[in-house]
């Protein structure tokens, strides 16, 4: 199945595959996010993403089922670092019963299109660390860890 790109109109339809999405994450990490965020409120923060001409969404399904929003970030070249473009692949997403098809690595391919036709250097993803069967999933689709976050509390 080949992924589309979203639209202002999708804002709604993003907002509704994040419900699971963001139950995992506040499940795991409940000190760091809601378990149901207002839907009216999810649906326009969607929405003023894919206004924003750096994001880039991509749906797959009919009715869609998974979803991934990147964006593209531009760091200038700094004493310490050089210039670079990259695609921040922030969040891919497939539905719990829609999973073992084949969507998570459309969706995966439609953003290294993205990638390519923006002529970035690298695409980045971010994962947190419980989340295990996405990392093995996205080692399979040829990412490797670049570096780590430890937390602590005061």
């Amino acid at each position: 199945m080949t992924p589309r790109r979203a639209g202002p109109q999708d804002a709604a339809v993003l907002a509704r595959l994040n419900a699971h999405v963001q139950g995992w994450h506040a499940a795991h990490y409940p000190e760091s996010f809601y378990p149901a965020p207002d839907p009216a409120a999810l649906t326009a923060h969607f929405a003023d993403r894919l206004a924003d001409p750096a994001v880039t969404a991509f749906l797959v399904g009919d009715p869609a089922v998974g979803y991934a929003l990147c964006s593209l970030q531009a760091r200038e070249q700094s004493l310490f670092s050089p210039a670079v473009r990259r695609l921040m692949i922030e969040h891919v997403a497939v539905a719990p019963e829609a999973r073992r098809q084949g969507l998570g690595r459309a969706l995966l391919r439609a953003a290294r299109g993205l990638a390519r036709d923006l002529h970035v250097d690298e695409i980045l993803l971010d994962t947190w660390e419980a989340n295990h069967a996405a990392h093995d999933f996205f080692r399979a689709e040829g990412f490797s860890p670049r570096r780590m976050l430890f937390r602590a509390t005061p």
